[in-house]
């Protein structure tokens, strides 16, 4: 058996809605990103055993970049998962609380849709 302890700092928010400036500072955000990067650090390694360069890196770059344009592009021709599906998957059972916001945003939904257009959606069954 083997155990490794994987130490790790996030630099980056919790999600879009998170704003880490509040609880850290910019220095200690780029103070880790810095001197304790783990990619940075692998990337060095990689090119002192003479298995890395800049101009694999480049076309690294490039391809990943290509890819994941490729990739959005894709997913954007597809239709949005149904708006019912935001609330499943955020307990093992929907509580209470949960269900009453469901239906109340499906009022809103019914009731205005010239607010809530539907049409990139998967339909509710």
């Amino acid at each position: 058996p083997v155990l490794i302890e994987a130490m790790t700092y996030r630099v980056g928010h919790h999600s879009t809605s998170d704003d880490s400036s509040a609880y850290r500072s910019k220095k200690e955000v780029e103070d880790w990103k810095r001197h304790d990067n783990p990619i940075v650090r692998m990337r060095k390694w990689l090119e002192a055993k003479g298995w890395w360069d800049e101009a694999r890196e480049t076309a690294h770059k490039s391809q990943q970049r290509t890819a994941v344009l490729k990739s959005f592009a894709a997913a954007e021709k597809r239709k949005k998962p149904k708006v019912s599906e935001m609330f499943n998957d955020v307990y093992d059972k929907l509580t209470p609380n949960l269900i009453e916001q469901k239906k109340e945003l499906e009022e809103l939904i019914r009731k205005y849709p010239e607010h809530y257009d539907t049409s990139n959606y998967a339909k509710e069954n």
